[in-house]
């Protein structure tokens, strides 16, 4: 279920949500897509997309916990989010032929679908529809993009941090009733989403945690989402 909220007043909007996942298009155009599609099988670690490489199938998230991650020229990672159940990842590439601007990783046993880059665009010939609805998909993601950059480049390790957590509860996050989100992560990555070493990005939640924004748990953070 997409737990994100619709209010785009709020800091955990980024605007509403259109064809971002396979069910979120035409119910014709998933059918033509599941039938031409592969089930795959991943463990904790293998690599499902690699980041420079150009991907010849679109890969769908069907069960597990897939984690879409950017390495630097130093060699470090950044955390994007946690891909949601239905997200397509590979568009880019697979139309286009560019090289795949991230990886995409299993954070636990996962299950994916492939679909080969001839049948993919197959079934978007057949149905116009299921095209436009990619498009719009690689729209939101290309503002995503700029949203990533803006909130990263020269920013504090606060501002850093902040956003992390911000960004990660928008997609991964599970609200309750009472304004707080529960996000399954651990710190170490939160440090990876934030850019930042273990030790500062510990000392930073910490920090926030004595504020009362936050509360920090075994592989777990509790947030106030209307505070942070």
């Amino acid at each position: 279920m997409d737990h994100r909220p619709n209010n785009a007043s709020t800091p955990w909007a980024d605007g509403p949500a259109f064809h971002e996942c396979l069910q979120d298009l035409p119910a014709q155009v998933v059918e033509a897509l599941n039938k031409v599609a592969t089930k795959r099988h991943w463990r904790r670690g293998d690599v499902v997309q690699a980041q420079g490489q150009v991907q010849p199938s679109v890969v769908v998230c069907q069960k597990g916990r897939l984690a879409a991650m950017v390495a630097s020229p130093s060699g470090s990672d950044t955390l994007l989010r946690f891909l949601l159940v239905g997200e397509m990842v590979g568009l880019p590439s697979v139309l286009a032929g560019t090289l795949a601007p991230s990886s995409v990783v299993a954070n636990s046993e996962a299950e994916t679908l492939s679909i080969e880059r001839q049948a993919f665009i197959q079934v978007l010939t057949e149905f116009p529809e299921g095209a436009i609805g990619i498009a719009v998909l690689l729209s939101n993601r290309l503002s995503e993009l700029f949203r990533f950059v803006e909130m990263t480049a020269h920013r504090t390790l606060s501002e850093r941090v902040n956003y992390a957590l911000r960004r990660l509860c928008r997609r991964n996050g599970e609200p309750d009733k009472n304004g707080m989100t529960r996000l399954k992560i651990t710190q170490g990555e939160i440090a990876t989403a934030a850019g930042a070493s273990r030790q500062r990005v510990h000392l930073e939640l910490r920090r926030l945690q004595a504020q009362g924004l936050i509360s920090l748990g075994y592989g777990e953070i509790i947030i106030k989402t209307d505070k942070l």
